[in-house]
């Protein structure tokens, strides 16, 4: 401490120590009484401890190195857990490690999905509707027909993340820039998997997978049993096969919890799922992903997560704004826009329990 203040200051720190009676205290009850900084006395006979303590830091050490050198009152007053007494001069370690905050692994992107950048809106033609042949007698006539087109819309959802931030973090090595925009990065990928698979587009937020499933495609379970869950599994695969929609990149997405309930079925003392689900990673041949952004009540396929458009109007955009001077803290502002359309929605197929 005493080379931190410089020779000089140190050096008449030390004869103040020198000069000063003992037991003096101050009057002035603007100052604490008795405490260290309440007399150059008081606060010499400080010094001289931290002099005889040396390199050793201990909390202990320095209150006994007091004892020897200080008098009564300054011995009463070298308290370190006060912030005006010895408190002031006890260094608080940060820790270059951050506990990270428990959140859900981004689903939709192990899941393969597209992403489409785009500006404000972007437009996409469908088609929804085909020609007709038909066989004809002679002298028959074909009715006419044309095939129909719609479009898919996608338009920017803005998503936005502001949080005040201690400068002190920001200083500390290790914890820093770096650490708290990683934090805001990961909270935003969390809030667009939720809503890419619930969002209700209600206000100002996107439609999300299960608002834009095929009411066709969404069924209620059969029941819990084992012939019940194989029977459901085969139709949720079988769906989407049979509305033509070409297979690419399949696979299942579910909660852990329901997955455990798989894991869990048996059928003459076998278990029907447990084996393929823990050494290939797979149900019924199509690998899975587990998320605790989906429904319990849910297990949801797709022959083709492709055919699932996440649209990226804007990456996300970071900015510091020095807002809160007056707190030692920075405001920061995380930005992302974005959007989500089933391309296909037969693509998809979902059972509730």
């Amino acid at each position: 401490m005493v080379k931190a203040l410089g020779p000089e200051v140190a050096r008449e720190l030390i004869d103040a120590a020198a000069r000063s009676a003992p037991g003096r205290v101050v009057t002035d009850r603007a100052t604490r009484e008795s405490g260290v900084y309440a007399s150059a006395a008081n606060f010499g006979a400080f010094t001289k401890s931290v002099i005889a303590l040396g390199r050793r830091t201990s909390a202990t050490e320095l209150i006994d190195a007091a004892k020897r050198f200080g008098n009564a009152d300054v011995q009463k007053a070298v308290q370190l857990s006060k912030f005006d007494s010895a408190g002031v001069l006890v260094p608080i370690q940060q820790s270059g490690e951050v506990i990270e905050f428990l959140r859900p692994d981004a689903a939709l992107l192990k899941l393969g999905v597209r992403t489409q950048a785009f500006r404000g809106e972007l437009h996409m033609g469908t088609q929804t509707g085909t020609s007709v042949f038909k066989w004809v007698g002679e002298g028959e006539t074909v009715p006419r027909s044309a095939p129909k087109y719609g479009k898919i819309v996608l338009k920017a959802h803005k998503g936005m993340v502001l949080t005040d931030i201690s400068n002190d973090l920001l200083r500390t090595p290790g914890v820093g820039d770096a650490s708290v925009g990683e934090d805001i990065r990961a909270t935003a990928a969390d809030g667009l998997d939720d809503a890419g698979f619930n969002g209700d587009g209600t206000g100002a937020a996107p439609k999300g997978l299960f608002v834009q499933l095929d009411p066709a495609h969404s069924f209620a379970s059969t029941g819990t049993t084992a012939a019940a869950y194989l029977a459901d599994i085969d139709k949720a695969v079988e769906l989407p096969l049979t509305a033509h929609v070409r297979m690419g990149a399949a696979a299942w997405v579910i909660h852990p919890t329901r997955a455990t309930a798989l894991m869990q079925l048996q059928e003459s003392g076998l278990f029907l799922f447990r084996g393929e689900m823990l050494d290939k990673g797979t149900i019924r041949g199509f690998p899975f992903v587990m998320t605790t952004r989906v429904p319990v009540s849910r297990i949801t396929f797709s022959c083709d997560w492709r055919q699932f458009l996440y649209g990226i109007d804007e990456d996300l955009i970071l900015s510091e704004h020095d807002t809160r001077a007056e707190h030692d803290e920075t405001t920061i502002r995380a930005i992302v826009k974005g959007d989500f359309r089933l391309r296909q929605p037969k693509a998809f197929s979902s059972i509730t329990y």
